[in-house]
């Protein structure tokens, strides 16, 4: 350094630690370094640029204050050295040449890395004091001022940190500045930390507790006193609460050791008085109770107040303040009522004076309840406000319960006290009298002998057995046996020397005769209470063990035949599917058996005759069976058979056969015989069906098959009868929408007079044409109109388009003719029968004369009264009857002159073999006969043979009809027949 520079030099040394010119291309020269600090810096200066040593995030920042051209100073950077990193604060000017222009830049820096390492010290300290969870304070002791506060510190006071550092800690904690100093002071001079616990108030008034720890630092010279708060508030409420609760438990612990103690109410009630006072939690406890006057009285007191209860009016009456009380609340509502805040309750306002008085700030009223009726209510105080939280108030209502079951215990003891003095009073009195009632009085010994058994016993059989039983064990007497019970059983319900009632067994005596006996007893104890043994009632309970025995027989079988009922066979028929389900060689059959026209015989005979009929039925049922077979009766004419270890149809149907030949013969009832047919279905288990419900349905499609094949004969289950069964309800559904889609239709078939050889009349009859199924025959859909009630529509619609038709063909002016339509069961039983024929022939203006009804001879029988009455009203207007398939049933020829019949018919059945059986010719002979005589016409049907026509053309019948002579065809084809007919004749 030349002596030129040196008072420069001299004079940089003192104001920075680092001196270097930096030309326009970045070298660096005379550079000098006045600090250790920087020592390494220079020495990588005089080989490199600046630009090369400054730290890779500072670089951009340098060059653009280097290119500014302008003066700076205190920028910060950091370089780089092979001895590490340092920070240095840089201030520079730019120097120019004699022209003006940059010839360099002159740069002085200090060396800032100690005080950056400080500030980093610093910043990671706030980081680390605002993460902290508890508050931190620093506060000056010399000052007495904050010096800083952490977040969490301001967000626990709702305070900013300028708004709490400009608070002084005397103020924020509630110490006067001579206590603060003095406790500075002392945490000093100790060198210890120190603990304190303050409730600091928020900014909206609130307040917290909060707990601190404080310690002296020294630092730089200066002491700081470094508090750590926490915010201990939940704590303190939990701890508040916990003191509460283990004061309340005490008390519900004193109370009830009080009502283990007490002898009477009065003791009960000022104990439990006084313990719940003792426990500190309460200021008072009363136990009042209602005047006839309506004004409450206390009658246990403990605690502060103890005034006299006049002085203070609390009365049942809600009609007044003093009777809107939490006391008067509790007594009527039988519910507990509480207030924790007593003195500005308005449901307390009567007694705010008092709570000012006596500092009540909490109060609550648990109703005592005795025999589930209110006798009292104890009333509790306490100075806190909020002392009846939920969980006391829970263990206080346990308090109540507690006192109430006492309550209930000192009733339940005066009653048996009572009861106790009255069976004493009573109990020579109950002897003198079993001497006189149909009960037996009896004790026994403490082993369970029987040692004493009095009673009016009748017989000297009984009288000698029940000497044999003195000295004895009930179950060791011959001829007993439990009813109830098994013996073990009631022995070990003795040995537990338990009360018993109702143990029923029975006894035969030496004659065979059984009597049924009730028993009911009661231990026997000692003033020790050491079991004696036991003493009871027996009572003779035959007749009512007779009578239910015959009330469970009534219940599971039929009252009329004596075979199970519905009820019993539905079980017997679960038992036997559980059973054949887990063993296979205990397969089953059922045999559904519905009687042919059983009706008839009760609407002919009357059901007295009926009923013996079905008496004789099910004793026949039996007798082709095994004694292992089951028949039951499920009501009216249907009987059920359960036939065991059947495995094949075969074997079913072989029963089946001979129950139907079983009822080949006739059946006598008095001194009438009847043929009895039936119809019965078969189905198997594991074949047809595996439960009970599909069994006895698919047993009862099969005996419906069975009776559309001609009754009197058997059907066992299929699939196809199944299939059959649907292709009816098909059947059934589609024609309802026959009439509505005119699927239905007439056809004609005419009568032909016998004397004249003229057709005289034509049968209306119905047909049905699907347009898939095409033409159904009247034998498959008509029994499926009658079952679901379609025939009624069905009928009318038939009825009213003959008429129509009738009419059309006397516009035609055809040479007049009858009409004849057939009625159903149901279509003649309709009410409105009469009055829908007379519209109909009224709108066609057709004579009734023309119209002829058909019915049958079963319709006839069925309910005759009836069927006359009906028959007549309709006749009256002028309609004619005609009797249909006459013979089939079970008229008499006799029968006939009962019946409004205007036309006989006789059934086809007789005439199809009327040239080669002398029976039918007999029969028609006969019917003929009687129904001229009778002054009825009478027409055959099922004409086809001229053999046929001339028999009964000899035996003078008046009308034919049938296929020789005409077939049904529709009205058009009809019209043109009987034109080419009427032209020929």
């Amino acid at each position: 350094m030349t002596p030129a520079l040196q008072p420069q030099h001299t004079l940089l040394s003192l104001c920075t630690d680092l001196y270097w010119c930096q030309d326009a291309d970045g070298r660096c020269h005379q550079v000098a370094s006045f600090s250790a600090s920087t020592d390494a810096v220079a020495r990588q200066l005089r080989k490199h640029s600046f630009d090369q040593l400054i730290a890779l995030e500072d670089r951009d920042a340098w060059l653009n204050q280097l290119h500014g051209g302008n003066t700076f100073r205190r920028w910060q950077c950091r370089v780089n050295t092979a001895e590490g990193h340092r920070y240095l604060q840089i201030a520079a000017t730019p120097v120019m040449d004699q022209r003006g222009k940059f010839s360099h830049y002159e740069c002085m820096a200090v060396d800032i890395t100690s005080v950056r390492s400080h500030d980093a010290d610093l910043e990671r300290f706030r980081a680390a004091m605002d993460m902290s969870l508890d508050m931190i304070f620093l506060v000056d002791r010399e000052t007495l001022t904050f010096i800083d506060a952490n977040d969490t510190a301001c967000l626990s006071l709702e305070l900013s940190r300028n708004e709490l550092i400009s608070q002084t800690p005397g103020k924020i904690m509630g110490f006067s500045e001579a206590e603060l100093t003095e406790r500075y002071d002392r945490l000093i001079k100790q060198g210890v930390s120190s603990r304190i616990e303050r409730r600091l108030r928020r900014s909206d008034g609130s307040e917290t507790i909060i707990e601190i720890y404080s310690r002296a630092t020294e630092i730089q010279g200066r002491w700081v006193i470094i508090g750590v708060g926490r915010d201990i508030t939940a704590r303190k409420q939990a701890e508040n609460r916990a003191l509460r609760l283990q004061r309340i438990f005490s008390a519900l612990s004193l109370t009830n050791e009080a009502i283990l103690r007490a002898e009477s109410r009065q003791d009960l009630f000022e104990d439990v008085c006084a313990a719940a006072v003792s426990s500190g939690l309460f200021t008072t406890a009363s136990i009042l109770v209602p005047l006839k006057s309506g004004r409450f009285k206390a009658i246990a007191n403990a605690g502060n107040y103890t005034r006299q209860p006049e002085k203070v009016l609390v009365t049942t009456t809600p009609d007044i303040p003093e009777g809107r009380g939490l006391t008067s609340e509790a007594f009527r509502s039988g519910k507990a009522q509480s207030s924790n805040d007593f003195k500005n309750d308005p449901r307390t306002s009567p007694w705010h004076d008092l709570a000012r008085q006596f500092d009540i700030g909490s109060a609550a009223a648990y109703p005592l309840f005795e025999r589930k009726q209110c006798i009292a209510v104890m009333l509790f105080y306490a100075g806190p406000v909020d002392t009846f939280d939920a969980q006391n108030q829970s263990i206080l209502q346990s308090m109540a319960d507690n006192i109430s079951f006492a309550l209930d215990s000192f009733a339940a003891d005066e009653e048996q006290q009572r009861a106790a003095e009255a069976i004493r009073r009573n109990e020579q009195r109950f002897r003198s009298l079993t001497s006189l009632t149909s009960d037996f009085y009896w004790e026994m010994d403490a082993g369970l002998h029987f040692i004493q058994y009095e009673g009016r016993i009748i017989g000297e059989s009984n009288q000698k057995a029940v000497r044999t039983l003195i000295g004895r064990h009930l179950w060791n007497m011959p001829g007993v046996h439990a009813d109830t019970m098994n013996w073990r059983k009631f022995r070990r319900l003795l040995r537990q020397e338990k009360a018993f009632r109702d143990f029923e067994y029975s006894f035969t005596n030496s004659e065979g005769v059984v009597y049924y006996l009730s028993l009911a007893g009661e231990p026997i104890f000692d003033d020790q209470h050491r079991f004696c043994g036991y003493r009871g009632i027996s009572r003779d309970i035959s007749d009512k063990k007779r009578a239910d025995n015959r009330i469970r027989h009534l219940a599971t079988h039929d009252t009329l035949t004596g075979l199970p009922n519905r009820v019993m066979f539905t079980e017997l028929l679960r038992n036997a599917t559980r059973t054949a389900s887990r063993y296979k060689d205990n397969a089953f059959a059922v045999l559904f058996i519905d009687l042919d026209r059983f009706k008839t015989v009760n609407d002919t005979y009357g059901h007295h005759a009926g009923d013996r009929l079905l008496v004789e039925v099910a004793k026949r049922l039996r007798l082709p069976l095994r004694s292992s077979d089951i028949v039951a009766r499920l009501g009216g004419d249907e009987f059920v058979v359960l036939l065991h270890k059947v495995s094949a149809r075969g074997l079913a149907l072989t029963t089946a056969k001979h129950i139907l030949e079983t009822f080949s013969q006739p059946v006598k009832v008095d001194d009438r015989e009847f043929m009895v047919g039936c119809s019965i279905g078969v189905s198997l288990f594991g074949i047809d069906a595996f439960n009970e419900e599909e069994l006895m349905n698919h047993a009862d499609t099969a005996m419906y098959a069975a009776k559309e094949d001609g009754r009197n004969n058997v059907h066992c289950y299929s699939a196809e009868l199944h299939q059959h069964t649907q292709r009816r309800a098909g059947l059934s559904l589609q024609l309802r929408q026959a009439l509505q889609h005119d699927q239905l239709s007439l056809n004609y078939q005419a009568k032909l007079d016998m004397n004249t050889g003229q057709a005289v009349g034509v049968e209306a009859l119905l047909r049905w044409h699907h347009p898939e199924l095409g033409d159904v025959s009247p034998n498959q859909f008509i029994p499926i109109a009658e079952d679901n009630g379609l025939i009624i529509p069905i009928g009318e619609w038939a009825i009213t388009q003959a008429i129509k038709q009738l009419h059309e063909w006397d516009v035609l002016n055809l040479p007049p003719l009858n009409l004849a339509v057939n009625l159903s069961a149901r279509q003649f039983n309709y009410p409105e029968l009469g009055k829908f024929i007379t519209n109909a022939l009224r709108a066609a203006e057709i004579d009734p004369q023309r119209l002829e009804l058909e019915i049958t001879e079963s319709l006839m029988i069925q309910n005759p009264e009836h069927t006359i009455a009906v028959i007549k009203a309709i006749k009256a207007t002028g309609v004619r009857f005609a009797l249909d398939d006459f013979g089939t049933g079970y008229s008499s020829l006799g029968q006939l002159r009962h019946y409004p019949i205007d036309t006989l018919k006789i059934d086809r059945a007789f005439v199809r073999d009327l040239a080669n059986s002398r029976e039918d010719q007999a029969i028609s002979k006969a019917i003929i006969s009687m129904g001229k005589t009778l002054g009825m016409a009478v027409v055959a049907e099922g004409v086809e043979t001229p053999d046929q026509l001339a028999l009964l053309s000899r035996y003078q019948c008046d009308q034919i009809q049938g296929f020789f002579y005409h077939r049904p065809m529709p009205a058009d084809d009809f019209v043109s027949w009987y034109l080419k007919q009427t032209q020929f004749l």
